[in-house]
């Protein structure tokens, strides 16, 4: 992989990331609400506790992948 393909496969990722960030901060917006049925919240919480586990994967990889590249990259 060439230092473009790696700088545009790390940039997916944290596409990837942010849309998932937005994903788990709307739930946590929704969770805020009063009245809401211990159910949904459960199912709110399962989805964050879900995403945050994407999350964390996605930035492991781009880790990695940056660091791979050569020392004076």
């Amino acid at each position: 992989m060439d230092e473009e393909e790696r700088a545009d496969l790390v940039a997916r990722l944290f596409v990837l990331m942010t849309c998932k960030l937005e994903d788990a901060a709307g739930d946590a917006a929704d969770g805020q609400g009063k009245g809401r049925q211990p159910r949904e919240q459960i199912a709110r919480a399962d989805r964050i506790e879900l995403i945050a586990r994407d999350i964390g994967l996605l930035a492991e990889a781009a880790a990695a992948i940056l660091r791979e590249q050569p020392p004076d990259a």
